[in-house]
């Protein structure tokens, strides 16, 4: 049987400040600390499957065990004190947020009723969608998971105990060992679905459950001063030293969850199992102060996000050292009282008729908001005028624009038609007119589509779109972020151009930014037939050469080629600045100017980088973002006609046509 621990209680404070600090991106002398943070919510999913399973053994063995009973506990848990986080961050989101963001905050209020939210999140484009920082309801997704495992976990466990009985622990065991491998491989091939969905991370609640099956009664009978008294009392030491230090040292170059995860797992893993009263870290982990923020930690990990999320929307800024101590005290005022005045009062047996009535009718609330905010597009009536222009600019990307809507094609992993035009197969590309011109690249090259066709149509010319997310035209051997069937698209681009007659007029470029951290091909099949061997590490220099190359093989099949140099980094909240412009001024707009101080430089030197590789050829036209967007040292994010970049360093279409006046 297990009994309580309070020190359990305090490593739930260690987890939780590790996710706060992680998520305020906490910062000492210059550097980021805490930078592997979010190992915090390992953290609580290996306590967790210690926990339930625990429990659920215990309740079996008692012949007590009632499955309802387990889900309404849950319930209990779970839900009162999230309800009345939702409630509280959505009426702060209908004053906050702009239009597209409220659309794409209640989708995620949605998911995170039913417990959704790791799948809507995976499904989200992460190259374009908001940064985390913007998404109040994004650290749900581990309450999803969560949730998802104590769906199936005690089913399984009755069947096992029912048929399977002994062999328990080695079923566990085999699940463990094949949702490790599952993460592994799949880190590596689709790392959003390795961070985000239960069987990647089973194998963490795995884990913290084969710990029940071992004995810890006799280590308080060993006596002090043994060598095994010794070995004991180090083992939580260690184990917290391979916690803390993946939480110091990991950072986003590590795959996670992976075998390197699995270090810090165990490290929690030898703390649960060994910890005993008066060793150091127990009384650490068990003095008061620490076991109470264990203890408000769930809704301490509920409420510190929204507040973040929203205090970063406000100020427009990074979160200083001040300005996070007066959020995690914020953050604590809110969790003390929600675990007052909610989790301890739903905690009881029977929550009776008007505590399930307040539960409804806040479920009512919240799904009333999600139809009112999906039928009015964000409650967009509060805009008019050119602040609806901006929000409407920004509610788009560009290069989701443009559409066939009577030659449908499809995608790489869905036969599914689809009238968009940036992310079909190359053998469903959309073409136009006499297809003349071609444009190939990655979304910044698809941001220019829109304008192009139109410019194109009024000049009796046709397209073909050869553009692709997060694709620019690189060797399929090299691969650049989340989209592994990039090197399918490259292979099928080259194919398709050998392939051709007529000498074409095409424009290539690339968000060149991403060709310094290149890395080897990972094919949609996980299966590498690539040239480069195994052991391969790719120089910065690999990606500018192989795209170099590619635009010399056009050039030596006898086409015109015009390359759209690299863009100036705006390093600006575009959306903020014009909506202060407006606010003193509706009818026009003021240049403003990128607040990277380095852009200008920057963008000189990749453009110089890129000259090294390409050829001289009369047929090569290169167009030099610095002379378009930059003056006296400063590159512009907003001129008179208004923003030139919009989200993620992409074009306006203002911006697009900026670049085109330099063509035609």
């Amino acid at each position: 049987m297990l009994s309580y621990r309070k020190e359990l209680d305090g490593i739930r404070a260690l987890a939780v400040f590790a996710v706060i600090l992680y998520h305020a991106n906490f910062q000492m002398f210059g550097d980021t600390v805490f930078k592997g943070g979010y190992l915090g919510v390992d953290v609580f999913f290996v306590l967790s499957g210690y926990l339930i399973t625990g429990i659920i053994r215990d309740k079996l063995q008692k012949e007590s065990f009632s499955l309802l009973d387990f889900y309404w506990r849950r319930f209990k848990r779970i839900v009162p004190a999230l309800l009345a986080v939702l409630l509280v961050t959505s009426a702060f989101a209908y004053f906050i947020l702009q239009p597209d963001s409220i659309i794409s905050y209640v989708k995620s209020l949605k998911s995170a009723l039913y417990f959704g939210s790791n799948y809507y999140f995976l499904s989200e484009n992460s190259y374009v969608s908001e940064a985390s920082i913007r998404k109040p309801l994004l650290h749900t997704w581990s309450l999803a998971v969560e949730w998802q495992f104590y769906m199936v976990f005690p089913l399984l466990i009755l069947f096992i105990n029912k048929f399977l009985k002994k062999y328990t622990f080695g079923i566990m065991l085999i699940l463990l060992i094949i949702s490790m491998q599952y993460a592994n491989i799949i880190v590596k091939v689709r790392p959003d679905d390795a961070f985000y969905l239960l069987p990647s991370r089973a194998w963490e609640l795995f884990a913290g459950g084969l710990l029940t099956f071992f004995d810890r009664r006799n280590l308080d009978n060993i006596k002090d001063g043994t060598i095994s008294s010794m070995l004991v009392k180090s083992m939580p030491i260690i184990g917290l030293f391979l916690v803390i230090h993946g939480m110091i040292f990991f950072d986003h170059s590590n795959p996670h969850p992976s075998f390197l995860t699995a270090v810090p797992v165990f490290g929690i893993c030898l703390f649960i199992l060994f910890t005993t009263k008066g060793d150091i870290t127990n009384s650490i982990f068990s003095s008061k102060p620490v076991v109470f923020i264990g203890l408000i930690s769930y809704s301490l990990y509920l409420w510190h996000q929204p507040v973040f999320v929203f205090f970063r929307l406000l100020k427009h800024d990074e979160i200083n050292n001040l300005q996070l101590l007066m959020l995690i005290s914020i953050s604590l005022f809110l969790s003390v009282a929600s675990y007052y005045l909610i989790e301890n009062k739903f905690r009881v047996k029977n929550l009776g008729y008007k505590k399930i009535s307040i539960l409804a009718v806040i479920v009512l609330a919240l799904v009333s908001f999600y139809i009112a905010t999906i039928n009015t597009k964000g409650f967009s009536g509060r805009f008019e005028g050119k602040q609806k222009e901006v929000n409407d600019l920004f509610s788009v990307l560009e290069f989701t624009k443009l559409k066939d809507e009577v030659n449908l094609g499809h995608g790489y992993f869905s036969k599914d038609p689809q009238e968009l035009c940036n992310k079909r197969t190359v053998d469903t590309a959309c073409k136009f007119g006499n297809q003349e011109w071609i444009n190939i690249g990655d979304s910044f090259a698809g941001q220019l589509d829109p304008e192009l066709h139109k410019i194109l149509t009024e000049k009796g010319q046709g397209l073909i779109s050869l553009t692709y997310e997060q694709c620019p035209f690189v060797s399929p051997d090299i691969w650049f972020g989340k989209v592994p069937e990039c090197t399918t698209v490259n292979e099928e681009r080259i194919k398709f151009l050998s392939g051709l007659n007529d000498k074409k007029k095409i424009i290539v470029t690339a968000n060149y930014w991403q060709f310094e951290n290149p890395k080897k091909r990972i094919p949609v099949n996980g299966v590498s037939n690539s040239k480069l061997p195994e052991d391969a590490v790719l120089d910065n220099d690999v990606a500018w050469k192989s795209y170099a190359e590619n635009i010399k093989m056009l050039l030596n099949s006898g086409h015109e080629v015009y390359v759209i140099y690299p863009l100036p980094d705006p390093a600006s909240d575009i959306r903020k600045q014009l909506f202060e412009q407006l606010s003193v001024n509706m009818s026009s707009y003021k240049k403003a100017y990128s607040q990277n101080k380095n852009a200008y430089a920057d963008t000189i030197k990749f453009a110089n980088k890129l000259d090294l590789f390409l050829p001289d050829d009369k047929r090569l036209h290169k167009v030099y973002t610095s002379d378009i967007f930059c003056e006296n040292g400063q590159c512009l994010t907003i001129n008179n006609d208004g923003a030139i970049f919009s989200r993620g360093g992409h074009l306006t279409n203002n911006g697009a046509k900026m670049i085109l006046k330099k063509i035609f």
